[in-house]
């Protein structure tokens, strides 16, 4: 095979590709994409939440029954990651059943990087990152219809949104709360606690329909084994990272003439979840969904 070791470089990450928030009642579910946000810019948007008020937030907003909730573009988007790689299946529901409960099954995977300890990966709309050469290998020759990646739970958001009724909203290094004050401008580390609304633990959620592919993801304890659902507790607990699987539309072939591989991502409009707080009095922010491409050279 004549891929270098040296010469395989990601240019981009593949991630979990979903929202994290468990901020509002209606919006914490991470296979919700919603719209995409409306530009405060061409669009004034005069109030957060005032039903009566056709430019608020709240019903600009609106997408069938769901309102109050969309997608925006960060400054900067992160995650740390652990390994990337191809597989034939999927290794968290290789034969038809989720492995809950049990380690996944990384049997027909070959890794394209690995790392234990785990690296940072930080970039921005329109911007690239290169993973260390240290840890990338050159992945087996062959077909894969699934990409792979195991990252952290925790994502790292910074943003902005506005002006919304005068007041331009900024993300802060507190999950949860924002600012009008652009002192405050910070990151958040916004971490992934079910795949539901408050009130269960879904700790995987599979066939979520993205630009590429589908998308199956699941929670993985520091035992490497898959959480299992529980709908008895509020959210799940003893996470540590996230298994991201996509089965990409168009199957990946490395063969011996592979040199390199480019992973290409979107997070304009979609990188980032724009949110209307419970009370509607403030904007919040939380991680959002972004699409991969991949091509080999």
């Amino acid at each position: 095979m004549k891929l270098i070791k040296s010469n395989f470089k990601f240019l981009a990450i593949f991630s979990s590709l979903f929202a994290s928030s468990l901020i509002t009642e209606k919006y914490s579910s991470i296979a919700y994409a919603g719209p995409i946000c409306p530009d405060p810019s061409t669009t004034p948007i005069t109030s957060i939440y005032n039903p009566s008020d056709a430019n608020s937030f709240h019903n600009l907003t609106k997408d069938g029954d769901d309102q109050g909730f969309c997608r925006g573009t960060p400054e900067k988007y992160g995650v740390t990651v652990y390994k990337m790689g191809f597989c034939a299946k999927n290794p968290g529901n290789p034969n038809g059943t989720v492995l809950a409960g049990t380690n996944p099954d990384y049997s027909s995977c070959t890794w394209a990087y690995e790392n234990l300890s785990g690296e940072t990966a930080d970039f921005s709309a329109g911007g690239s990152i290169d993973l260390s050469k240290t840890y990338s290998k050159s992945p087996s020759e062959g077909t894969y219809p699934h990409a792979v990646m195991l990252i952290s739970k925790d994502f790292r958001i910074k943003g902005t949104y506005g002006p919304v009724a005068g007041n331009t909203y900024y993300s802060t290094n507190t999950f949860g709360v924002s600012s009008t004050d652009i002192n405050d401008y910070g990151t958040t580390i916004a971490p992934l606690k079910t795949f539901s609304g408050p009130g269960s633990c879904e700790a995987y959620t599979e066939g979520e329909s993205v630009v590429g592919g589908t998308i199956s993801a699941y929670l993985i304890d520091a035992s490497g084994s898959m959480l299992t659902n529980n709908s008895s507790v509020a959210e799940c607990s003893g996470q540590v990272k996230l298994l991201g699987v996509m089965n990409m539309s168009s199957d990946l072939t490395i063969s011996s003439a592979t040199k390199g591989l480019k992973m290409t991502f979107v997070v304009s409009d979609n990188g980032m979840s724009v949110m209307s707080n419970q009370t509607g009095t403030s904007i919040l922010f939380d991680s959002g969904p972004f699409s991969v491409n991949f091509e080999t050279f």
